[in-house]
């Protein structure tokens, strides 16, 4: 055979290799990328219906499903412009759903671009729905239930925030005259949305406890200008500190079975869960048997209000429960399903039956209903039922040393069937956001369809991440674009040394302050960096912090994050910006954004557009219509297919 005709046969067979390889590409996209599984499955009160998150048009929805049979089953279908966020039943006839839409209003300081949250009560015998607070105009959220009113039926309580202006109230930004906003309590008609208004509370009021009747129980009171937290029992004060930048407290609910209020503290040898005496402001901490319970999240029951259980972060997020029934049925469930992770996701008035995921790693969780008195379990579906029967990446939890002696936790997904033996593989990092979150061994969409197309994927659990210790999040306070980035650079190395990744280099892809990762460790690892993936990041965290009002907690504790008094010195900010250290990123990069985000506000991608200027090696993409979350299959297929394909380009697998 002549050289030319040796040649060409073997273009042919590149080319159909490589459009295997695409189509590939395209089938893990779709797989990865379906958002239409199920999710936070919620009985009833008496156990007689179900309703669960579900998006079989690939849109979170609801499907409200009644279990014994003698209705059909509903559908209550969102549209692109309404975003689902969570929902909770008042009776078996009544479910409230609440959801937030994209919004932009001309004020006083010129077009404002915000996320309106609203609630929803629909009727599932009739499948009316109205939305609640409908004759009440200028409050941002109308969705803040705090009270079912057991006693006034057909009514809940919600509280929204006014702001008086002085002149008028109500509106939605401050005006000149600026005395501040204030929560009031509305009482608010489930059949029609209409509100009778119940009680205002004084300026600077920051939370208030309820009892199950919407009763006030205790007021807090922070003075971010003075630094000061008071909390109240009506009008008597009963706890104070002073030096507060951040929310160092919170008040969660009242615990009536030892009629004390429980309370978070995050400083001092307090810290964690505690009980604050409603007498006199004494603290005592929550135990869990001989133990302190720390810091840990708050199981409430939403029938009585009262602490069921705790919630601690780590390679899985483990339950704790406080309540026998409960305790019983997680035991139960987890003798009955060896190896699996048991999460309860809500019960009955009674705790006799309760709707519980179950989950390996790496593997989407499925949902099932464990009737207690029975002894029965039943199958309501998966969070991803077309992987079902299909190999997925093997996650396995590693550590590594950082530059500074510190250890970081975190994980690796390795291809379907692979271990680190088979290695090296093109190597992935894939920080995630937050950046006070943390990665766990469950099911993750994005790190799993790129091990799927043959990556190995580290998420590392950087400094400043929850899920670990109190001082392993505090070390993070200042390290924003420092040594948070450091961590992950070095997770990149080890990856290296131990022989999972390819001494070649890597590529970096992340959403959110994952997203500002990815840019960050592109102009300060240049040599290693292949290629970096920003979804939604923040390109300039000093734009960010002055988008907060000074003062707030939002704006304090972003502070603390990037780090007080570092930035004295323009070559110090700089340090720290994406959008002023595009000149070192060498390496190919994609940057992505929601048109409607809200978190991480649009400016930001705009801004590093018009600072790389035309860098051919910078690509923007714009999506229309998405927000920060990704949650549609649309948005989650689209960010997997542009991804894969520029990983593809830029880092292939073969």
């Amino acid at each position: 055979m002549h050289l030319k005709m040796i040649l060409t046969a073997l273009a042919v067979t590149l080319a159909a290799a490589c459009q295997t390889a695409r189509a590939d590409m395209n089938e893990i996209a779709e797989l990865y990328g379906r958002a239409d599984g199920i999710a936070e499955p919620q009985l009833s009160p008496q156990g007689t219906k179900l309703a669960i998150e579900c998006a079989p048009q690939g849109l979170p929805s609801l499907c409200v499903f009644d279990l014994t049979g003698a209705t059909e089953s509903a559908l209550i279908g969102l549209d692109s412009t309404y975003r689902l966020k969570d929902f909770l039943w008042v009776d078996e006839a009544r479910l409230i759903f609440r959801f937030g839409m994209f919004e932009r209003l001309q004020t006083q300081s010129g077009m404002q671009e915000f996320e309106a949250w609203r609630a929803v009560s629909y009727d599932v015998n009739s499948g009316e729905s109205t939305v609640l607070m409908n004759d009440t105009r200028g409050m941002v959220d109308t969705s803040n239930i705090v009270s079912l009113l057991p006693q006034d039926e057909g009514k809940v309580l919600i509280m929204g925030w006014i702001y008086d202006s002085g002149a008028t109230s109500g509106t939605i930004m401050p005006t000149k005259s600026n005395k501040g906003w204030m929560p009031r309590t509305f009482a608010v008609n489930l059949k029609n949305g209409k509100t009778r208004k119940a009680e205002t509370f004084p300026k600077h009021t920051d939370q208030v406890v309820f009892d199950q009747y919407g009763r006030e129980v205790a007021r807090l009171r922070r003075d971010i200008n003075l630094g000061t937290s008071t909390v109240y029992r009506g009008r008597d004060e009963i706890y104070f500190e002073d030096d507060v930048n951040v929310r160092n407290l919170r008040l969660i609910a009242l615990e009536e079975s030892v009629g004390d209020l429980i309370v978070w503290i995050d400083r001092g040898e307090n810290r964690g869960l505690n009980y604050m005496s409603l007498r006199d402001g004494s603290m005592s901490p929550v135990m869990i048997g001989d133990k302190r319970a720390g810091a840990a999240a708050t199981i409430i029951d939403p029938y009585t209000g009262t602490l069921v259980g705790v919630e601690y972060g780590g390679e899985w997020d483990e339950q704790v429960f406080l309540v026998p029934e409960l305790d019983a049925a997680q035991s139960a469930i987890e003798a009955a399903m060896p190896g699996k992770h048991v999460t309860i996701t809500s019960w009955t008035a009674d705790r006799k039956k309760v709707s519980v995921a179950l989950a390996e790693a790496g593997r989407p969780a499925d949902y099932f209903v464990y009737d207690s008195a029975a002894g029965t379990m039943g199958s309501i579906g998966s969070a991803g039922s077309h992987l079902v029967n299909r190999p997925v990446g093997n996650v396995v939890s590693i550590s590594y040393e950082a530059r500074d002696g510190r250890t970081i936790q975190g994980f690796v997904t390795l291809p379907p069937g692979k271990t680190s033996d088979n290695g090296p593989f093109p190597l992935v990092v894939l920080p995630h956001g937050g950046p006070v979150a943390h990665d766990t061994a469950e099911f993750d969409w994005w790190s799993g369809a790129y091990a799927e197309a043959g990556y190995a994927v580290l998420r590392p659990n950087y400094r400043g991440s929850t899920g670990s210790t109190s001082e392993h999040r505090f070390a993070g306070y200042g390290e924003y674009g420092g040594k948070m980035v450091d961590d992950v650079i070095d997770g990149a190395a080890w990856a290296i040394a131990q022989g999972i990744a390819k001494p070649d280099g890597y590529c970096i892809a992340g959403g959110s302050y994952g997203g500002y990762s990815a840019l960050m460790v592109a102009a300060r690892d240049s040599g290693r960096v292949k290629c970096a993936i920003s979804v939604n990041g923040v390109t300039d965290p000093i734009l960010r912090l002055s988008e907060y009002t000074p003062d707030s907690d939002a704006y304090n504790h972003y502070e603390l994050m990037l780090g007080s008094g570092r930035f004295s010195d323009d070559a110090s900010r700089a340090a720290i910006m994406p959008v002023r250290q595009a000149g070192a990123m060498s390496a190919p990069i994609l940057i992505m954004h929601g048109r409607e985000d809200t978190r991480v506000p649009f400016r930001q991608f705009t801004r590093m557009r018009e600072a790389t200027g035309n860098r051919p090696n910078f690509t923007f993409v714009e999506m229309e219509g998405e927000d920060h979350f990704l949650q549609s299959t649309y948005a989650r297929s689209d960010v997997l297919n542009r991804t894969l394909t520029f990983l593809e380009a830029h880092h292939p697998v073969q």
